[in-house]
């Protein structure tokens, strides 16, 4: 179980953390198939608002406790996990966290709600910056799928400058693998997006767009990412991201570099990602799901599983 203890988190006793996703759009259902097939995590609860939702149903027979009542369920199944993995909305996830921070437990948080410490997997170590002191500890945001898929190819970028001028991501997606929640969340994508540029670049310039695309056959994810600086070394911005690459690809397969860093002008720096989705769900069109859901585990065994999971009391 995991304690509280003058706001640290610890689990005790167990290595293999019990966790609970909440939400059952495409964002949580592909999160509860690929949590089925991981060792390091026992999925025990699947949380939904309609008994007859096709999310909830999918997974009966599957996971020991279904709730149907939402943030209702959350309360009555919270001796069932150490955490949950929040794939609702940013507004439903400030009620979560209150109860959540209240019995000790963790969250990782699909949503855009700007509430923990924003996380990518990768740049944790690597940037001071993203160790944050604002965001709650226990809480980890994952920020958006744009901005998981543009911190690295930012990080490269931001090492090749002497400084930064401005920063623009542009992030296309299937209108497909976007559900309702993504949709009604847009504002909050663009605000929690630019800040993690920022975050990662120095630089309060930061705009961030994202375009569900209509388009059959359905469109793979891309991003782009065009970055303004002085001093400019396009060899560094080059190297750099595809070591990132290299690195991102240990949690997300399907991440590549499409278009390598080059120059559109004398001083800014573009490239562009593609990510294919693992097919836990949807086609391998929606890779926003695989990257977002692949960081949300990845940052849970890195720093629930592996750091905390081996303490002791």
């Amino acid at each position: 179980m995991l304690h509280s203890r003058s706001g640290e988190f610890t689990i005790m006793g167990c290595k293999r953390l019990k966790v609970a996703v909440i939400g059952t759009g495409n964002i949580g259902t592909d999160l509860g198939e690929r949590l089925l097939t991981d060792s390091d995590f026992e999925l025990t609860t699947i949380i939904g608002r309609r008994a007859n939702s096709s999310g909830l149903q999918r997974f009966e027979d599957r996971v020991p406790h279904i709730g149907t009542n939402g943030i209702d369920s959350l309360r009555d199944f919270l001796d069932e996990f150490d955490g949950i993995f929040d794939a609702t909305s940013a507004y439903a996830h400030r009620a979560h966290w209150e109860i959540l921070a209240e019995n000790g437990k963790f969250a990782i948080d699909l949503t855009p709600s700007k509430i923990g410490i924003p996380t990518v997997p990768i740049l944790y170590d690597l940037i001071d910056k993203l160790r944050i002191k604002e965001g709650i500890k226990g809480n980890f945001s994952m920020v958006t799928c744009g901005g998981q898929s543009s911190a690295p190819m930012i990080y490269a970028m931001t090492k090749a400058v002497e400084s930064v001028v401005n920063v623009e991501i542009s992030s296309s997606i299937s209108s497909k693998s976007a559900g309702p929640a993504t949709r009604l969340n847009i504002d909050e994508y663009i605000d929690t997006t630019e800040n993690l540029a920022s975050l990662i670049s120095g630089t309060n310039q930061t705009k961030a767009i994202l375009v569900l695309n209509p388009s059959e056959p359905p469109v793979m994810m891309r991003t782009t990412v065009h970055l303004k600086g002085e001093g400019v070394d396009l060899q560094t911005a080059i190297d750099v991201c595809l070591e990132m690459e290299n690195q991102v690809q240990r949690y997300v397969p399907g991440y590549e570099i499409v278009v390598t860093p080059h120059l559109i002008n004398r001083n800014t720096i573009s490239a562009t990602a593609k990510v294919t989705g693992a097919g836990y769900y949807l086609p391998s069109y929606a890779g926003n799901l695989d990257i977002i859901n692949a960081a949300g585990v990845e940052t849970a065994r890195r720093f629930l599983v592996e750091d905390i999971g081996t303490e002791t009391p």
